[in-house]
């Protein structure tokens, strides 16, 4: 079992093997029938990690159904909450090079090309190559067994990984599918059949944030789901004022997908919606007013990307909590008070405590949590809405902490067709100040195309088919 406190990796039970030899490893491996892993397996092959690694942990929690990536359930039990209904997945990847994208990079015999010969002729765009997540074919026996070397090399590497970091679950690599297999490009579009209606997808930004925010995003959805009767809604009614109260953005946003749905005459099928940072809050009070409940049994998933959704009250860097104080008192931002719990001085009357009581969440077919570690401005368990060992130590605020989690997870367990992921971000990034204060990893979840493509490609598009 894996705790869901904000506990150090080391303290998670191991439930990875430790192969004897490379043998047993590629035995194994054959009999899970996995795919294989991106990046260069050579460990001492320094040169070739010219792409930024990007680590990803994901946890799927109540009632998973099976969509043919392998997942195996296993048990997951919350400080303030238990459930049976949980499976757990780590992916996380050891070394990343251009090879880690689906675009294979590897020159490949094809029949010459007028203008080009055959070795200039390489794969067109428009078809996706597994790239990581298959082996390129090639008929020379030299290839084929330096290939099997290295991939021998990397499983015993790999499981040796997971035994020293006590990981329980599966690697992002050990997924033997792809999300998607469609070509970013097709040659040929089918015309859209609307009949059935669209799938409204509404993307709202962060704290000082604007409608291009979730540009990557909308892109790689785009791309991965051609066809896929998509319309996507990127939010600009709050771009020019994020500081005001959570109240007032909401009648904003909310008036926002009205006018679009009407505007365009829409017929909506699905509703899906995108949040970044403060924005993901914002998406939670929409669902509560009863202008939208017209709109709840359309809901189909929410993707929260770093979503504060306990607030930040139990955020470990004073440099970031001192900002957010002076930033507040200087803006006189009611959203950031409320962030904070400053709101009221009874706690249960906060903002963000009431809003945890309302319904909501239970309605979406998949409730993706995004968080990262290495996120300052966004504390790690309340992106995953979980307790943390701060709340646990706090007599007087804990209480309440416990009870808000407890409010947002039980109607996620009670219902039948909700599902709820989580997934825990590493990305390699650069000694910089920008870094040492966590804005890094808070925005690299939007500007960082590594991430983004792999995400989707792995997981991410059977969010929104």
């Amino acid at each position: 079992q894996e705790t869901t406190s904000d506990s150090e990796p080391g303290n998670t039970e191991c439930t990875a093997d430790d192969f004897k030899s490379p043998e047993e490893a590629l035995l194994k491996h054959n009999r899970l029938a996995v795919g294989v892993t991106c990046g260069d397996t050579d460990p001492s092959n320094k040169d070739s990690h010219k792409s930024e690694p990007v680590l990803i942990s994901n946890s799927q929690e109540h009632k998973l159904v099976a969509n043919g990536t392998g997942f195996h359930p296993a048990a997951t039990e919350g400080v303030a909450l238990e459930s049976r209904k949980t499976v757990d997945v780590v992916n996380l990847s050891v070394s990343c090079t251009a090879t880690c994208l689906p675009f294979s990079s590897v020159l490949k015999e094809t029949p010459a090309m007028v203008g080009f010969s055959a070795k200039q002729a390489v794969f067109p765009i428009t078809r996706q190559p597994l790239g990581s997540f298959g082996v390129v074919s090639s008929n020379s026996d030299e290839m084929d067994e330096e290939t099997n070397e290295r991939m021998l090399n990397f499983y015993q590497a790999k499981e040796k990984f997971k035994k020293e970091m006590k990981i329980e679950g599966f690697l992002y690599s050990d997924v033997s599918v792809l999300a998607s297999d469609i070509p970013y490009f097709p040659p040929e579009e089918e015309e859209e059949n609307l009949e059935d209606g669209i799938h409204l997808v509404v993307c709202v930004h962060g704290l000082d944030g604007n409608s291009a925010d979730l540009r990557l995003v909308k892109t790689f959805i785009e791309l991965g789901l051609p066809g896929g009767k998509l319309d996507f809604l990127m939010s600009e009614r709050n771009q020019t004022d994020t500081f005001a109260d959570f109240d007032t953005m909401t009648d904003r946003l909310l008036d926002e997908i009205i006018q679009h749905i009407q505007l365009y005459n829409l017929s909506i099928s699905r509703i899906s919606f995108i949040g970044h940072s403060l924005g993901n809050v914002i998406i939670r009070s929409v669902l509560t007013r009863p202008r939208f409940r017209y709109y709840l049994n359309k809901l189909h998933t929410f993707l929260s990307l770093s979503g504060p959704h306990l607030g930040t009250l139990y955020n470990n860097s004073t440099l970031v909590s001192t900002g957010l104080w002076l930033m507040q008192k200087l803006k006189k931002s009611g959203s950031l008070l409320q962030l904070t719990f400053r709101d009221n001085a009874d706690l249960r009357k906060c903002f963000l405590y009431q809003l945890s009581q309302k319904t909501g969440l239970q309605y979406f077919k998949n409730v993706v949590l995004v968080a990262s570690p290495q996120d300052r401005y966004v504390p790690f368990h309340s992106a995953r809405i979980e307790m943390c060992k701060n709340a646990l130590k706090d007599r007087h605020a804990g209480p309440v902490y416990a009870e808000m989690i407890n409010n947002l997870l039980q109607p996620l367990i009670g219902a039948k067709d909700c599902t709820l992921i989580r997934h825990n971000v590493f990305h390699a990034l650069p000694n910089t100040a920008n870094t040492l204060i966590g804005r890094a990893a808070h925005i690299a979840v939007l500007d960082s195309e590594l991430f983004l493509e792999k995400f989707f490609l792995v997981a991410g598009l059977n969010y929104f088919k």
